[in-house]
């Protein structure tokens, strides 16, 4: 721009005092073993899991995906693996990167988190519950949505709702509270 004219060229000096390079994730795959574990801890303690373990299969995938999306693509892949999360070991079911399988080779139909069915097509017939996973609705709203539901199912019943769950009381009350949701307990 400086050299076109659009741009001063004294303040480009000023400014060009010394040059950072930032390469992509994609050139950058060593980084991940220093990122992933970052976001793991951040999402743990957001959402009160306790997510330590990553198979390594779970690293093969992480380093061979191209990341398109960058580090903000990563942060939200393992912010959906974590809170969707039902022990200590990372869930490589979730990871979802387009043109690598699921952990099981594909997506199950009726795939389970934490007891709740989440199918790729709604049905009037069953009784799972219907999440897009095309990217149009957030992970919060989706976190919302199937707490909101699981209340629903339970007449607003908190211990119920949290046994559906297949979650403590004490972390469902904490996002009860953090969506701002109705309970009966």
């Amino acid at each position: 721009m400086a050299q076109a004219g659009s741009f001063r060229t004294d303040l480009y000096h000023r400014l060009s005092v010394f040059r950072v390079n930032l390469p992509p994730l994609r050139e950058a795959v060593e980084d991940l073993d220093e990122l992933v574990p970052l976001f793991v801890a951040e999402y743990n303690a957001k959402a009160g899991r306790q997510v330590k373990d990553i198979p390594d299969d779970v690293w093969k995938k992480l380093k061979a995906h191209y990341w398109p999306g960058n580090v903000r693509e990563l942060r939200n892949v393992i912010e959906r693996c974590v809170l969707f999360s039902d022990g200590t070991t990372f869930p490589g079911q979730w990871l979802q990167l387009p043109g690598q399988p699921s952990q099981t080779g594909s997506m199950d139909r009726n795939q389970k988190v934490s007891g709740i069915d989440i199918h790729s097509q709604p049905k009037a017939s069953e009784q799972g519950i219907y999440l897009p996973l095309d990217g149009s609705m957030a992970l919060d709203d989706m976190d919302r949505f199937i707490i909101k539901t699981a209340l629903e199912r339970a007449d607003n019943n908190l211990t119920a709702a949290a046994r559906a769950l297949g979650a403590t009381r004490e972390t469902l009350r904490y996002r009860v509270r953090k969506y701002n949701l109705k309970t009966v307990d």
